[in-house]
């Protein structure tokens, strides 16, 4: 039997207030492109909804000096429309032009996505390659700083307790690097990934910096750390590609399921880096 309750708060205090009172039964809803197929499939059975939608203290695109601010609630389509994203995250605005399809994205909120903590979330991807750091408020706990790469700690898991919820993401815009993003499916929309990747480089006369995202590949979107800090310095030159092509299959853990066998991502995931790097050279 499905025992779900509905609540809309006047504000966010009073949300944080409705989190606090339910504990373990409170789930925050705002586009529920995921908490309503859970509900409907008998996934999601006792809960009581707290419906954050319409709470201006989440809404938003912003500058805020050195960052770019954006609120929890903020559809993937809002990021699409957006000039800031378009022109100062480009890698996020990609990865928001290849989410699920329009009507999704008129629902899907980044919050949301995040907070879902799949493996295969779309947006952990591009914040993850930004370096993001997530805001998160409870009664409880106050307001915290968490950075994205420390935010998943297993599938569908997060490091959220229930009665917190996401207020914003903020990342700083990276004018030095050069970007690439792509996501591996079997077919352009609505297709949960085989793979996706993402990956920022800074040159100079070698590399110097290098940033890598991967989602669907491990229990966790995640960043190849040991990848990056191999490149950190080292000429551009084919070896060193190849080489840490060979580290970065060593950090991730995919599965064999019904989109592919682990064998597959595993190769896929080579190819994709190898696309990714030469894309990106070609744009220096």
């Amino acid at each position: 039997m499905i025992n779900c309750e509905y609540l809309k708060p006047v504000d966010l205090q009073e949300a944080l207030k409705f989190a606090s009172q339910f504990a373990d039964r409170a789930r925050f809803a705002a586009g529920c492109t995921n908490i309503l197929p859970d509900i409907h499939t008998g996934k999601l059975r006792d809960c009581v909804l707290i419906d954050i939608s319409d709470l201006k203290e989440l809404t938003g695109i912003n500058r805020e000096d050195d960052f770019i601010s954006l609120g929890s609630a903020t559809t993937v389509a809002e990021l699409l429309n957006s000039e800031i994203i378009r022109n100062e995250a480009p890698v996020l605005w990609e990865a928001a032009s290849r989410f699920a399809d329009p009507v999704v994205r008129n629902r899907a909120t980044v919050g949301g996505n995040l907070a879902y903590g799949s493996p295969a979330s779309d947006m952990s991807v591009p914040l993850l390659v930004l370096d993001a750091t997530v805001l998160v408020q409870s009664m409880e706990k106050g307001i915290r700083e968490i950075p994205l790469r420390n935010f998943f700690v297993g599938p569908g898991k997060t490091v959220l307790s229930p009665s917190e919820v996401i207020l914003r993401i903020k990342f700083e815009p990276l004018s030095d690097f050069k970007f690439y993003y792509t996501k591996f499916g079997k077919r352009n929309a609505m297709a949960i990934s085989i793979a996706s990747l993402a990956v920022g480089i800074k040159l100079g006369k070698a590399i110097e910096e290098a940033r890598i995202a991967l989602g669907a590949l491990a229990p966790i979107p995640l960043r190849a750390l040991r990848t990056e800090e191999f490149l950190t310095g080292k000429p551009v030159q084919t070896e060193i590609l190849e080489k840490a092509s060979e580290i970065l299959l060593s950090e991730i853990n995919p599965i064999s399921d019904i989109r592919g066998s682990k064998e597959y991502r595993l190769e896929l995931t080579r190819a994709l880096f190898l696309r990714a790097v030469n894309n990106i050279l070609s744009l220096k």
